[in-house]
């Protein structure tokens, strides 16, 4: 409401407290029947406003020749709580030959305070305004204007050479055109024959009398603007004169019988890109078909000794492979594998009664396992990573109950361990084993033994948490309401795992699948964290685990910087601190936790809090937090 006191001064607030005045005499213009005050009081009028007040301090952060990072505050006035920002982008000014579409995208989160705006068009002039969004309405708009860098021009054609007369060249000129900036001006490159000069958009070639003295093969031997080309289509190399500071030299030795390329050049106050021809010249061709010729006898060659070398690679890893089988069934190599028990005697060939039998690991593990038929797996031609034991390939498996289910399949060569590598290879798989099925979690499915090499499926979510944070800010769809009903499901699938005594050691939203019914699916447990990617983990790390003690507290200390994690879209926890040592100095040493943020509610912070305590006694159990 505002109040208004003689028309002077105002007053904003939620809600008029005060009762009506005896004094009043002035009906409201929309309720006669009321009585909005007199001339002698204050009068009060619903503003009928909304909406929040427009963002502040919009600004562009950096600029791309494809995309352009913005920042800004939020709105002063959000009657309410703000819950989304639209950033819309309009061009203004362009090179391009054609209209461009406008864009819009809905950043959640009312904390929300920068995003990046992509497949922008090079070279052109954006009107970029953000609105700030509450349950009820859209506030009025903030704007900048700002164009994104230059790109590279549309490479011209090669020059043609009319004429030679004396120690001057005439030659032919093509225009050409950009739709990533503005053609400014053309320079003609007088190269020495044989040499092929860098052309990277950004070099920027030396005039004639600098080549001389550093001895470079080629020089600028004239520039003009691109609005005089038709004055400089026929170019004469050699005339003598200067051409915007550049000198035209006679074309003399070393460069009596240069090769020439056209230059195109876009520039702004800031940058310049380059564009260059194909060479032409006098000894061009004989250049040209010298270079084919010698490539053509390197692509023969190599033929040749490619298949010399397929040949005598595959005759190798025939006989490898015999003498691998071989070492194999002496040196019973069932010891990998979890089909097949081993039956251990002593020196007399038999096993005494009075001795008690000794467990069979790889039995016990057989009788946990699901041995998939070979048609069941599927994978992807693509290697996902390359993880420790073998590759990890995305695919699917036919499971026991008939149905097709997205997997990420890891295979692991029989004979490429240790037996070190192997132990450790059966005591993580063994873990996976030992989680078995539950709704959270990425589960183990089974595995297929071929020939050699072993197969193990896991679920493989289609997306991460992580991945689906950033892109909602993006535009993209996130049930942002549905956050804290995530994090109670990921808390109950680690009090499951806590349950079974597994400790999760690299918890945080990179390793929480999400299909696209955002039932959240705990990866990276036992055999299964080779599929996440390699990220330092000290922004999730409890203090004690600084001092590589593993404790079921730091699993909750680690899941709350994942609540904090979603409740930012997706945003880097300590962001203001670089690297690893500073992270483990502010949190260790000085005590420093991440901040409350801003539409993150009093009670859930306390909660984050409590399970940031250093007292690990005192921060709280995966079975309180699945009250979330």
């Amino acid at each position: 409401y505002a109040a208004l006191m003689n028309g002077q001064l105002c007053y904003c607030m939620s809600r008029y407290r005060t009762g009506p005045s005896s004094g009043c005499t002035i009906p409201c213009i929309t309720e006669p029947n009321l009585f909005c005050g007199s001339h002698d009081s204050m009068s009060v009028y619903k503003t009928g406003q909304k909406a929040p007040s427009p963002p502040r301090q919009l600004q562009v952060t950096k600029t791309g020749s494809r995309s352009l990072s913005i920042s800004w505050q939020p709105p002063n006035i959000q009657n309410g709580n703000v819950t989304s920002y639209m950033v819309r982008s309009k061009v203004v000014e362009t090179y391009a030959g054609r209209s461009l579409l406008p864009t819009q995208a809905q950043i959640q989160g009312g904390s929300s305070g920068s995003t990046t705006l992509t497949n922008l068009q090079p070279g052109s002039k954006y009107n970029i305004s953000v609105t700030a969004l509450n349950s009820d309405a859209e506030s009025d708009p903030i704007s900048i204007l700002e164009w994104t860098s230059i790109d590279v021009p549309v490479r011209p054609a090669k020059p043609k050479i009319l004429r030679q007369s004396g120690d001057k060249m005439i030659l032919e000129l093509y225009e050409t055109f950009s739709p990533n900036g503005p053609i400014t001006a053309y320079q003609v490159l007088v190269i020495y024959p044989g040499t092929v000069p860098p052309i990277d958009s950004s070099t920027a070639f030396s005039n004639y009398e600098t080549a001389m003295n550093k001895s470079i093969p080629y020089y600028i031997t004239g520039e003009f603007d691109a609005a005089d080309f038709s004055k400089y289509q026929e170019f004469v190399v050699g005339d003598g004169n200067k051409i915007n500071g550049f000198y035209n030299a006679p074309l003399a030795e070393p460069f009596e019988n240069p090769q020439f390329a056209v230059v195109a050049v876009s520039r702004t106050r800031n940058e310049a890109k380059y564009s260059y021809s194909d060479i032409s010249g006098p000894s061009g061709l004989l250049f040209d078909n010298f270079r084919v010729i010698i490539l053509g006898c390197g692509v023969a060659f190599g033929s040749i000794l490619l298949i010399i070398l397929v040949i005598a690679y595959v005759l190798m890893k025939r006989r490898h492979a015999q003498q691998i089988r071989f070492e194999a069934i002496i040196n019973q190599r069932h010891e990998m594998r979890t089909r097949g028990p081993i039956q251990e005697v002593d020196n007399r060939a038999y096993i005494p009664e009075d001795v008690p039998e000794v467990t069979n690991h790889y039995q016990a593990l057989k009788e946990k396992v699901w041995y998939m038929p070979e048609d069941a797996l599927t994978l992807e031609t693509d290697q996902f990573r390359n993880a420790r034991y073998g590759a990890i390939h995305r695919g699917t498996v036919r499971n026991k109950n008939g149905i097709i289910v997205d997997a990420f399949i890891h295979c692991i060569p029989d004979y490429s361990q240790r037996a070190s590598e192997k132990k450790n290879m059966l005591r993580e798989l063994d873990i996976c084993i030992k989680a078995g099925t539950m709704k959270y979690l990425a589960s183990f499915i089974g595995n297929y033994e071929g020939p050699d090499t072993t197969f193990i499926a896991f679920e493989g979510p289609s997306d991460n948490l992580k991945a689906k944070l950033l892109a909602a800010r993006s535009a993209k769809s996130f049930p942002y309401d549905q956050i804290l009903t995530i994090a109670s499901m990921i808390a109950e699938g680690l009090n499951y795992l806590e349950v079974k005594r597994i400790f999760h050691s690299h918890l945080c939203a990179r390793s929480i699948g999400l299909n696209n019914d955002y039932i959240p699916k705990i990866m990276g447990y036992g055999i299964s964290k080779y599929v996440l990617p390699d990220i330092k983990l000290a922004r999730w790390t409890s203090p004690e685990r600084f001092g590589s003690a593993k404790n079921q507290p730091a699993v909750v200390w680690a899941f709350a910087v994942l609540v904090w994690e979603m409740m930012a879209m997706g945003g880097t926890p300590y962001h203001d601190l670089e690297d690893e040592t500073d992270v483990e100095e502010a949190v260790v040493e000085n005590h420093v936790r991440l901040p409350q943020l801003k539409d993150m509610p009093d009670p859930l912070y306390e909660v984050l809090m409590s399970c940031w305590n250093d007292d690990t006694h005192e921060r709280p159990s995966f079975e309180e937090l699945t009250r979330l």
